[in-house]
């Protein structure tokens, strides 16, 4: 019994390696692209930092202003909320994205301060930052329930007394049959000087699905089409504000309409 139990856990934890290296190598691939995923990635910087700037004062006030994107990418969400007074940390599992959402800062000439790191073992000290936020769908590439359990206590755990975190996430309905194939086209994208097709193929494996995001030349060149893969847990956003609740934030609460996705917000108590 002891020895099927570790080889339980043995499995649980080369199945957990597997993902943390698929979803660094998926990142740091698509790091020199991932601006297509935006018809206009400079307007998106823009708006959602808007967004976010208007959501984290409303709900922890004027004075929070220091930020942890603690799923920072190319830097989307931080490059638009530095030129509006934020003071951000940015934490990335891909090294490629790290480097860029540096490059990014500098070029705007902005201080972004990057990490890389998994979110569910944060480099920053406990209680250091007025707001932890982890957008764009970033936590269903964990395994399972818990291993976003535990990323979101990491995000309890940085976030000062009377801060918070915010969590952005696709609106997952029910998952479809497993073997259900969807295809999610994003359309033409131009950039230095070529045109791209872009598309997201969805293979359904009961509530996970892997994911083929394929980037391929539309002007009749003989470049062959960029095949990226990772995978997602399609769990719904109730489930993910109850385990915000279980880690200890309080008042958590969903915003819709004020993003391109549905957002969670919760506040670590004073006492």
């Amino acid at each position: 019994m002891q020895r099927t139990r570790l080889r339980r856990a043995a499995d649980t934890q080369r199945s957990t390696t597997r993902n943390r290296m698929s979803v660094q190598a998926f990142y740091d691939e698509l790091a020199p692209l991932y601006h297509l995923v935006y018809e206009n990635w400079e307007a998106s910087v823009a708006r959602q930092g808007t967004a976010l700037a208007s959501l984290i004062r409303e709900h922890w006030g004027a004075g929070a202003r220091t930020v942890l994107d603690a799923a920072v990418g190319i830097g989307t969400q931080a490059l638009g909320l530095l030129p509006l007074g934020f003071r951000v940390t940015g934490s990335d599992l891909s090294h490629a994205a790290v480097n860029r959402a540096q490059r990014e800062a500098a070029t705007r000439h902005l201080p972004l301060t990057c990490l890389v790191a998994d979110f569910r073992a944060l480099p920053v000290r406990a209680a250091s930052v007025d707001v932890v936020i982890v957008c764009d769908n970033s936590l269903p590439h964990l395994e399972t329930p818990r291993d976003i359990e535990t990323a979101l206590g990491e995000c309890f755990r940085c976030a000062r007394p009377g801060g918070g975190c915010l969590v952005s996430l696709r609106d997952y309905g029910a998952p479809p049959p497993s073997g259900t194939v969807e295809v999610r086209p994003y359309g033409e994208r131009a950039w230095a000087g070529r045109r791209y097709h872009l598309r997201q193929v969805w293979s359904w494996r009961g509530t996970r699905y892997d994911l083929s995001f394929e980037i391929a030349p539309a002007d009749n060149a003989a470049d062959c089409a960029t095949i990226l893969k990772s995978s997602y847990l399609a769990i719904p956003v109730a489930q993910v504000a109850e385990l915000m609740n279980v880690v200890g934030f309080q008042g958590v609460r969903r915003v819709d309409d004020r993003f391109f996705q549905p957002v969670l917000v919760g506040t670590r108590p004073v006492v």
